[in-house]
This record gives C-alpha cells, structure tokens and sequence, in this order.
C-alpha cells in the first residue's frame, strides 16, 4: 500500500541514506494514503517510474517499508522524491530485491564486457 512521498536533498545518497532511514521510521504507523473511490483491484497500475530515474531503494522488515528514491519525469534532475509503501515483511523485501536485481541485469545489458 502507498503510504506516501516526501522531498529528499540532493545529496550524496550516501550522505541520504542515513537521512533517508530516519524520516522512515519517523513515518512508521502512518496510515496509506486512501485508494481513490471506486476501490481498485490488487493488478491496478498505480504509479510507474522506469528504472532509469530511480537512485536508491531500501527497505525495513521491522516496520513492513519498502521505499525508493526518485526523480519525476518533468522535474529538474536535483528535485528528488521518496515514496514510501507498506505491506507484508515478505512482500516489501520482495520488492525491493525485484529492484535490485533489475539494476544489476540493466547494468549487465549495458556492460556485456562485465559477465562472467
């Protein structure tokens, strides 16, 4: 479930990450934003980012977060967002896995020269 988003600095995401954590769990027990009306189906396409525009993923198996830091298709390169959901612990870690194994297969296909 979205729970929201919210402005991050465009920082060394290094330097963010341990920003990125506390606002976190700042927000841990927030409520999900309300789904619009008519309630939508579990398959409904809520929200896409391609995966070139998005910095950093994270999540929190204590609090049931998953979130990813990135940039909107018409705003300027520095204006970076995160956007928080919540579910299920094995979900959200699914999640964020499904991303990370993206990056690195985009990383493989642009860079053949690195395979094994």
């Amino acid at each position: 479930q979205y729970v929201g988003s919210f402005a991050v600095e465009d920082l060394d995401l290094q330097q963010q990450a341990g920003r990125l954590e506390e606002q976190l769990r700042a927000l841990k027990g927030r409520p999900p934003v309300t789904p619009p009306q008519p309630p939508l189906s579990p398959q409904t396409l809520l929200m896409a980012h391609a995966l070139r525009r998005i910095l950093y993923s994270t999540w929190r198996h204590a609090d049931r977060q998953f979130a990813f830091v990135a940039r909107n298709p018409r705003s300027p390169a520095s204006t970076l967002f995160c956007l928080l959901f919540v579910g299920p612990p094995g979900e959200v870690q699914t999640l964020h896995l499904l991303l990370c194994r993206s990056f690195q297969l985009c990383y493989l296909l642009a860079h053949p020269e690195e395979q094994a």
